[in-house]
């Protein structure tokens, strides 16, 4: 679920109802941090996807522009909060007689704290993966590309780490962004993709899209070792030590906007104090929880009929997914922070559901490995989505 460390050492200076926002009308940001600074609430007349204000970014891909954006989303409580984003456009002129075709990109875990956001950390990084994949190819294919930083992550508020369905309307909400933002030139057809978090927000985004934002055409998502299955990752993570930062980063964002839940009942005294190494930095809860030789979580929380129990469930039944939005699997047979098995019952959960599921597993990839070998699958595969052409479904008896 981590990037590298030495993504987060770049500093970018440059940053349900369908938005009646003029495209084109986004004011320009301020330089450097303060693009990030703005209010804390939202304005009652604002509508999902508004942008609030947009700053170019120097460090493009060739052929490409790109934006850091500030947009309006639904938080985890349900109030409409300021979410901070990116936003990616091909330098050439778009198709005549048409609006460019639209990919979201949905990031995995980067931490907690605003200066892990990914909209505040260099694209283009020599000598390291690039932290979108494919984004080069789709650019040089005419897409526009968008991407979340989700909420909290980056702007005003708690970042509400895993939340699914928050996480899924972050990413409806930018594609929205997207079609606002006047040089982007972005129609309704959108296709998304995303990592680990990501992953599990893709599959979220899909699930939600009908009922939340009824005006766009999903096509298609692709779930690179989506991170979909926390009540099972939760019992899997206390069996390995180097997981526990992973659980304790769990927690705190799913607690965000459910007052139903308290930390002091999921976390001993031990786990509790950890919280403190999410401020720390954006991956040191990872080590040092993996270090901690106390219990640090109350394992009776997690039985049945709870409320921590309640909410892990929840957050991992996603509605049912419409047969139109194909779901293409990718997962790596040696992953240790999303384990195969997991994702195999998550398969076979969405097939039950009749959910048109392409399921591809890799022997011997593992996490971050597979992040890196998605990206010379995506670009093809969405091209097909756009172009109508039939697809592969693995579901046995579809």
């Amino acid at each position: 679920m981590k990037r590298t460390l030495a993504i987060l050492l770049g500093v970018v200076l440059c940053g349900a109802t369908a938005s009646a926002q003029a495209p084109g009308s986004v004011k320009d940001g301020p330089d450097g941090a303060n693009f990030w600074r703005v209010p804390s609430t939202v304005p009652a007349t604002a509508k999902r996807g508004d942008l609030y204000w947009a700053r170019e970014r120097t460090d493009v891909p060739a052929g490409a522009r790109g934006w850091n954006i500030i947009y309006v989303s639904e938080g985890a409580a349900g109030a409409l909060e300021y979410v901070s984003g990116e936003i990616y456009v091909p330098r050439a002129a778009a198709p005549a007689g048409g609006q460019r075709p639209l990919v979201v990109w949905n990031h995995g875990t980067s931490g907690s704290q605003d200066s892990c956001a990914p909209s505040r950390d260099n694209l283009l990084q020599a000598g390291s993966s690039p932290r979108v994949p494919a984004l080069d190819t789709l650019i040089a294919r005419g897409y526009v590309v968008a991407m979340s930083d989700y909420q909290g992550l980056g702007t005003p508020g708690p970042a509400a780490y895993l939340n699914g369905p928050a996480q899924g309307k972050a990413a409806l909400d930018v594609a929205r962004a997207a079609r606002n933002f006047g040089p982007a030139g972005a129609g309704a057809r959108v296709a998304m993709y995303g990592f680990s978090q990501g992953g599990q927000t893709s599959i979220w985004a899909a699930s939600l899209a009908a009922r939340y934002a009824p005006e766009l055409q999903l096509l298609g998502v692709v779930a690179v070792a989506p991170a979909a299955r926390h009540l099972d990752l939760s019992f899997y993570d206390l069996g390995i030590p180097v997981n526990a930062g992973y659980f304790i980063a769990r927690m705190s964002g799913l607690a965000v906007g459910h007052s139903e839940v308290k930390l002091a009942d999921m976390l001993t005294p031990a786990g509790l104090a950890a919280l403190d190494a999410m401020s720390w930095g954006c991956y040191e809860i990872f080590g040092h929880a993996a270090r901690m030789t106390e219990p640090y979580a109350k394992r009776e929380a997690l039985q049945p009929g709870t409320p921590w129990r309640t909410l892990l469930e929840a957050n991992d039944k996603f509605l049912p997914l419409p047969a139109a939005v194909p779901i293409l699997i990718l997962q790596g047979e040696t992953d240790v922070d999303v384990p195969v098995g997991q994702i195999r019952e998550l398969n076979r959960d969405l097939c039950a559901q009749r959910a048109r599921v392409d399921y591809r597993e890799y022997p011997g990839v593992d996490h971050m490995t597979m992040n890196d070998r998605s990206a010379p699958i995506l670009p093809d595969w969405f091209d097909a989505r756009f172009r109508g052409t039939a697809v592969p479904v693995t579901c046995q008896g579809s």
